[in-house]
This record gives structure tokens, C-alpha cells and sequence, in this order.
């Protein structure tokens, strides 16, 4: 899964084309909820893909179009964001970075782990508009009827998040392959999808 910051990136850049959305706390609330599932099953995954729309390794789209469909609040928004935001990042990274890989063809979590970390702090460290939005993640409003997530699940993991990345990177190694440069033309690249997906729930008209 990408982390934080990338989806906070990608959600940024994304409602600069969708100004409702672009200072709206829960929007950006949203961008980083569907995660909160970890809180739940803490390490355990199995659940991850459901709560992700089935989008968490690959892309569903009309799994987030039936979800946008029936739930259109700015929080709602930024979940599905998030979800077609992880939908592309697996399938780029095991495409076109190999060397991430064991022979097995399985992700070496040793080196994904640690460039990922390191980069996704480095980057809220180094761009102030970061540090603006999770500020403005910190008094939004908490949905309380979610069909996936409860608002104890929400807002505790945004609470963590808030306190991790106020605190040290876990993680120190040289990065190797997920770098600052690999993740900006990503979120760059992301948002194409996230558009037309967005245009084919709503018409382009919004909602």
C-alpha cells in the first residue's frame, strides 16, 4: 500500500481540479481513512481488499463508482480517492521496480518497508502544504454512520497518524527505490485515473 503522504499527495493534486474539495478537512479526512481498518485487525490483512472496495492491489472501478454512488460527502470523496490511489500503486511498483522483488516474485518488505517510511517522512518534512493538511485533518468531523468503518476506527487512526509523523521516522536505511522522485511523478501520473472515475460516477457535474 502506498503510505500517507503519498495519498495526501495524490489527494491534493487531484482536488486541485475540484476546488469544493480542496481545503475541505474532511475531504483530506477521508483521503487517509480507509486505512483505519489496521486499527481492527491491527497486522492482520484479510479484510484490507473489502474495506479497500476490492481496489487495495488492483483497479475495481466500479466498485468506487457504486460507493460514490450512494455515499457523496467530501469524506466519502476522499475514500474513494484514497482506494483508486492504492489500486495503481501496487501494480507500478511490481512493474517497474524489480529489484524490490525476491526471487520468489514476492515483495521483499525489508527494503519496501524502510524506502517507504523514509520518504513518506521526508516529504512531510519537506513540504509545508503536508503539514497544512494534516493539521486540517485534526478537527474534522468524524462520519459516524460509515458502511465499512466505525467513527472509533477513524478517528483513532487519524489520531495515530497525526501523533507518528509529528514524531521520528521508524525507519532509517539508505532509500533504494522508493524515492521522493519515483513517488511525485506517481501522484502525478495517478490522478488521470482518479478523474475519469470520478467523471463516470457524478458526469463531471460534481455532486
Amino acid at each position: 500500500m502506498a503510505l500517507t503522504m503519498v495519498h495526501l499527495l495524490a489527494g491534493d493534486l487531484w482536488a486541485r481540479g475540484h476546488e469544493e474539495y480542496r481545503n475541505s478537512p474532511e475531504f483530506h479526512y477521508g483521503v487517509i481513512s480507509p486505512d483505519a481498518i489496521h486499527v481492527r485487525d491491527g497486522s492482520d490483512k484479510s479484510h484490507k481488499d473489502e474495506i479497500h472496495l476490492y481496489n487495495w492491489r488492483s483497479p475495481h472501478p466500479d466498485e468506487v463508482i457504486a460507493y460514490w454512488r450512494e455515499h457523496h460527502t467530501p469524506f466519502d470523496i476522499g475514500y474513494g480517492v484514497h482506494v483508486l490511489t492504492d489500486a495503481q500503486w501496487v501494480p507500478r511498483y511490481m512493474e517497474r521496480l524489480k529489484g524490490m522483488l525476491l526471487p520468489s516474485g514476492l515483495l521483499d518488505t525489508n527494503i519496501y518497508y524502510n524506502d517507504t517510511f523514509v520518504t513518506d517522512f521526508r516529504l512531510y518534512h519537506q513540504t509545508p502544504r503536508l503539514q497544512q493538511i494534516l493539521e486540517m485533518i485534526g478537527p474534522a468531523q468524524t462520519p459516524e454512520d460509515h458502511p465499512l468503518l466505525t467513527a472509533h476506527e477513524f478517528s483513532t487512526w487519524r489520531d495515530n497518524l497525526i501523533e507518528a509523523y509529528h514524531g521520528e521516522c521508524p525507519k532509517h536505511d539508505p532509500v533504494r527505490f522508493v524515492t521522493e522522485a519515483y513517488v511525485l511523478e506517481f501522484v502525478r501520473d495517478s490522478v488521470a485515473m482518479i478523474d475519469e472515475v470520478y467523471t463516470r460516477a457524478f458526469g463531471g457535474a460534481g455532486v
